[in-house]
């Protein structure tokens, strides 16, 4: 399989598309949207991209843009959770009290500015493309340093100043497979939705949410955005346990497209699971 994904080597994407694959063939890429259309130009099979984090919430704004863009062909057909943890790492002798500057990218940035203004009090924070990309840059400018992971340290060859420097524990985020082809049902799946409510009916979105619940369908993760059409207006991007071939899931799909003014299946995929 060819995986598409965010680059250069030693990214979280990286590290999620070996976690999804660890056969296949990486092909990193400068952007989301560029791992995204080498899928599109069919150079590659499946790009993997960020989704959610577990402290900052949506991890790529364009990644839901483009999957309810009209005629988007690829749809999410596998997820994989990896654990975050931050490391701040320059090049070899630098004195943190005098760095000036600190690069990465800005998820990350965000995820380590309380530690980051104890450990190196003087550091502007710089934004970077990736976090690999970040240490690449850095190790090469004079008084900076970046955040990024153990195993891009090691590839770039970087001293790690501090280890697991977030601000908060238990950093995870969630990455999703884009692709073509459409996942098996396996019996323990995860469905993708969008949809667009009559926003001037007063509980139209309970009115969909109360169709998911009463079939016992469990909603993992709900979130909105701009339509970008008319202020107030908003994309509602859900994720339900089941698959689309599950006679419930058939079931409420129906009467949903009934009641919303726009709803889009995402994907229906295997739910991920802890190797730990």
């Amino acid at each position: 399989m060819r995986v598409a994904h965010l680059g250069p080597r030693g990214t979280y994407t990286e590290q999620a598309a070996v976690q999804f694959d660890a056969a296949a063939e990486l092909l990193p890429r400068a952007s989301v949207p560029a791992a995204i259309e080498t899928v599109l130009a069919g150079e590659a099979d499946v790009a993997v991209c960020a989704m959610e984090n577990s402290i900052e919430g949506t991890a790529s704004i364009e990644t839901l843009d483009l999957l309810i863009g009209a005629d988007f062909p690829l749809r999410i057909c596998g997820e994989t959770v990896v654990q975050i943890q931050h490391m701040l790492v320059g090049a070899p002798g630098l004195d943190l009290t005098t760095v000036e500057r600190v690069y990465s990218h800005p998820s990350a940035l965000l995820q380590c500015r309380r530690t980051l203004a104890r450990l190196a009090p003087r550091a502007q924070p710089a934004a970077a493309l990736s976090t690999a990309g970040a240490i690449e840059g850095a190790i090469n400018e004079p008084g900076s340093v970046a955040i990024g992971n153990e195993r891009s340290a090691l590839l770039y060859g970087a001293t790690i100043y501090a280890r697991d420097i977030g601000d908060e524990s238990g950093n995870e985020t969630r990455f999703v497979v884009l692709g073509r082809s459409a996942a098996a049902r396996t019996g323990d799946d995860k469905t993708s939705l969008a949809f667009t409510t009559q926003h001037d009916r007063p509980g139209s979105l309970v009115e969909v949410l109360g169709m998911f619940a009463r079939r016992g369908l469990n909603m993992t993760r709900i979130e909105s955005r701009p339509t970008r059409q008319r202020l107030g207006t908003y994309v509602f991007f859900v994720d339900v346990q089941g698959h689309t071939e599950d006679p419930a899931m058939v079931e409420v799909l129906a009467e949903a497209a009934g009641v919303t003014d726009w709803l889009r299946v995402l994907g229906s995929y295997p739910r991920w699971k802890s190797r730990d």
